[in-house]
């Protein structure tokens, strides 16, 4: 077990109350690497009577890390608090409620999505492999099967797994969160605004054109057609949020 070092425990200042402040000398440790991956943390009985607190503000600081996907809370015999692998969902998740309510509009993530994706498709370029290549070929299979089967939410799954893909091969783990983050929004968009079957094949066939670029490993080419997918995608978003009274992203996303 490693050791959680509880030394530099205080009571909390006024600005944090003393759960949060519990979660706040958990998660440094964690984030720091000194609890790593799979750790687990003493047991309540000696976190309450080092901490001095009750075992309902103990319980109430460690669920706050739960939520935050910076803990695993096990029950039974071999139970207790374990540090988790970070989820990027859960990361994704937070990111939207604190975006909840700023107004964003189609357009913005538009803007994002053209920051961020020709670039990421610029390194694929320069890094791809064969293997790679033929990961992002059975992807394209897959897309054209779903929509041959008619299920869309599969066919989503693909599309963003696609560009998911793309981000890996780039390979910068903070572009490649702000790629998930904004496949997680599009998830949302597209299961509300409930595109048709032709958008679902003018994605493939656009996703079609940037294997092809990359293929031949040409950057200029692969930004271009990661351009034009991105401008089609958001130009039919747009479209089906105007005509169903959603561009309000309050409503799109929630």
């Amino acid at each position: 077990m490693d050791a959680l070092n509880l030394h530099t425990w205080r009571e909390p200042a006024k600005r944090r109350k003393v759960p949060q402040e519990i979660a706040y000398h958990i998660r440094k440790q964690i984030l720091s690497g000194s609890l790593p991956r799979g750790s687990k943390l003493p047991s309540e009985q000696i976190l309450t009577s080092t901490l001095c607190v009750s075992r309902q503000t103990l319980r109430e600081g460690l669920r706050i890390l739960e939520a935050q996907g910076l803990l695993l809370i096990k029950s039974g015999q071999n139970g207790g608090a374990f540090v988790a692998e970070a989820q990027e969902e859960t990361a994704c998740i937070g990111l939207v409620n604190f975006l909840h309510n700023k107004q964003l509009t189609v357009a913005h993530l538009t803007e994002v999505r053209k920051v961020v994706e020709p670039y990421l498709v610029r390194q694929a370029a320069r890094k791809i492999s064969d293997a790679d290549i033929a990961a992002l070929e059975a992807l394209q299979e897959k897309a054209f099967q779903e929509i041959r089967e008619n299920d869309f939410n599969r066919v989503r799954a693909v599309e963003i797994s696609f560009h998911g893909q793309i981000a890996t091969i780039a390979g910068n783990p903070v572009l490649s969160f702000i790629n998930a983050f904004i496949s997680h929004l599009l998830v949302g968009m597209k299961q509300r605004l409930k595109p048709s079957e032709a958008f679902s094949l003018s994605v493939a066939k656009a996703h079609d054109n940037i294997l092809l670029a990359l293929k031949q490993r040409d950057e200029n080419a692969a930004a271009e057609a990661m351009v034009q997918d991105i401008e089609m995608v958001m130009g039919t978003l747009t479209a089906l949020a105007e005509d169903q009274g959603l561009l309000n992203w309050k409503l799109i996303a929630g």
